[in-house]
């Protein structure tokens, strides 16, 4: 069961998200957030895109894919094996506030890692500086599982569950179960 507001909000959704992950650079240039000035060889080569772990993009692709077909091509939803008994008005709302709260999470995670990749390229407390762009970078996965868990309480599906619970247990396998000194994405 499809419903157009949700179609409508979506999308819109994995856009600000997509904008704020993968062109954060452009987003920061168009808003009135400082850029640090990159007079050092560390900031340019810092890559955040690459730091996020493959899986994280497996599933934020896939949950895109999934937001298409919901949107445009709602007779192919079955495909996701859709869960109709949490299609509630009530679910979908909660399901879309825990989605703004991952936008917050994301656009904050962004700011950090421009703080730290900024005192890191400083050269200031090196090795403590570089745990800290690790924290932020946790943060910014930590926006990522949150806004997979609001899409699938938006638009309740088993593949969506799969995809959810993947996306828990890589992330407790990247920030628990490993020594820091193996954090490898």
């Amino acid at each position: 069961m499809t419903d157009p507001t949700l179609q409508m909000y979506l999308p819109a959704f994995m856009v600000i998200a997509t904008w704020l992950i993968v062109f954060w650079k452009q987003f920061r240039k168009i808003s009135r957030i400082p850029e640090p000035e990159p007079t050092t060889q560390k900031i340019v080569e810092y890559n955040r895109l690459k730091r996020i772990s493959l899986f994280f993009w497996i599933i934020f692709s896939l949950f895109g894919v999934m937001t298409i077909i919901y949107s445009l091509v709602p007779e192919f939803y079955y495909v996701f094996l859709p869960l109709d008994v949490f299609h509630h008005p009530l679910i979908n709302v909660i399901g879309l506030l825990i989605m703004k709260i991952a936008i917050v999470l994301i656009v904050v995670a962004q700011v950090h890692i421009d703080k730290e990749i900024y005192k890191y390229s400083r050269n200031i407390e090196s090795l403590s500086a570089m745990e800290l762009v690790r924290y932020s970078e946790k943060m910014l996965l930590t926006g990522m599982l949150v806004l997979f868990i609001g899409f699938f309480t938006t638009i309740t599906n088993i593949i969506g569950l799969l995809l959810v619970v993947t996306g828990v247990i890589i992330y407790l396998k990247l920030f628990f179960f490993n020594p820091p000194h193996q954090f490898q994405n």
